[in-house]
């Protein structure tokens, strides 16, 4: 049942990735999930496997769903996080995104654990909170570092 839930949420939320008009290249878009990936399942590797904050059930449709999340749902969110941060133009706005979209990405960790895909073990919300915002301020950075290695031709120090 679990499965099917997020077979059908990653489904639905890479066709109405692809069917959105981007402002990447898809260049871009493929070195934007790759990074987003990375920091992702670096994040979940760390808490399984070092800090033992973080339980994977031994079950296979809970590993495969995290396995889904990991690699498609959290790199769309962010890579949809990033089109929408080149959108907009206030600071103000950039910031309102940058909240709406930690507390969605929070929100999709714990939707996880309250469906037993991952269990959180003396986990604090904060540190949720921390991560996502490092993760999207880092991919802010990496966005701007990448756009003009791109498009500009190189980068000189």
């Amino acid at each position: 049942m679990v499965l099917s839930f997020y077979i059908v949420l990653n489904v639905l939320t890479l066709f109405l990735f692809i069917k959105k008009k981007k402002m990447f290249h898809i260049l871009e878009i493929i070195v934007y999930w790759m990074v987003s990936s990375y920091l992702y399942q670096n994040f979940s590797a760390i808490c399984y496997m070092n800090f033992k904050t973080l339980i994977i059930p031994e079950k296979l449709s809970y590993e495969f769903s995290h396995f889904l999340n990991r690699t498609v749902l959290f790199p769309i969110l962010m890579v949809t996080f990033l089109h929408f941060f080149l959108i907009l133009t206030t600071h103000l706005k950039k910031l309102l995104l940058i909240i709406g979209f930690i507390l969605l990405l929070t929100g999709m960790e714990f939707l996880a654990d309250v469906l037993g895909v991952i269990i959180h073990v003396h986990w604090r919300v904060w540190w949720s909170i921390s991560f996502w915002l490092i993760a999207l301020l880092v991919l802010i950075v990496f966005m701007q570092f990448f756009r003009r290695i791109l498009y500009k031709g190189g980068w000189r120090l």
